[in-house]
């Protein structure tokens, strides 16, 4: 459904209704805008590379493939952006903790102590997962923040299905393991690992 949803607006954008294109904007500004966050940490220069991502997808839409999800098309136009300023100011990508809405934990009967607990082991698995090498992050992001399938994740970062799947395979297997205390990465050992 929302493949068609989004289809039938680059549709009504390719065929001269450009407002049509807000409403794409609406609908992905808030994980694109996130993506850009968390390369730049500056809210000016994130607003201004979400920007940048929804023009240059503009520019591109007609060679966008209707048979892909725009929503992995786009996200890898704005992963691009975001590696290219990762490159010039020599950072790694960084996960934001409000992504995971660890602000919205539900309280079902959870008394304050079984709520602070679980925040306290969000806060820890961020802190893990920023540790984790860009490849692996970047995927379990796009599996489990931004709930895209496997196809999807696999479209938005260039690579086949199972490439996807081992990825994110790799990626948990090293948050699991770090988070059980049997191997901690130190940042030397970060680009080691890339398998």
């Amino acid at each position: 459904m929302k493949l068609l949803e989004d289809n039938q607006i680059i549709h009504a954008v390719l065929n001269g209704n450009v407002n049509a294109y807000g409403r794409i904007i609406s609908k992905y500004q808030k994980p694109i805008y996130n993506l850009m966050y968390r390369a730049s940490k500056s809210e000016q220069l994130s607003m201004e590379m979400t920007q940048e991502a929804f023009t240059r997808a503009y520019e591109k839409l007609d060679r966008f493939d209707p048979g892909r999800s725009f929503f992995s098309w786009l996200f890898a136009i704005g992963a691009n952006l975001a590696r290219d300023h990762l490159r010039r100011v020599g950072r790694e990508l960084m996960f934001s903790e409000a992504e995971i809405d660890g602000n919205e934990l539900v309280d079902d009967g959870m008394n304050q102590a079984a709520v602070l607990e679980q925040k306290v082991e969000i806060s820890r698995i961020m802190q893990l997962l920023e540790m984790l090498p860009l490849d692996y992050r970047e995927a379990l992001i796009l599996r489990y923040s931004e709930d895209l399938s496997m196809n999807e994740v696999a479209k938005a970062l260039g690579l086949s299905t199972s490439g996807a799947k081992m990825r994110v395979h790799r990626g948990l297997s090293r948050l699991r393991s770090m988070l059980a205390g049997n191997r901690k990465l130190s940042p030397p050992d970060i680009g080691k690992d890339r398998e």
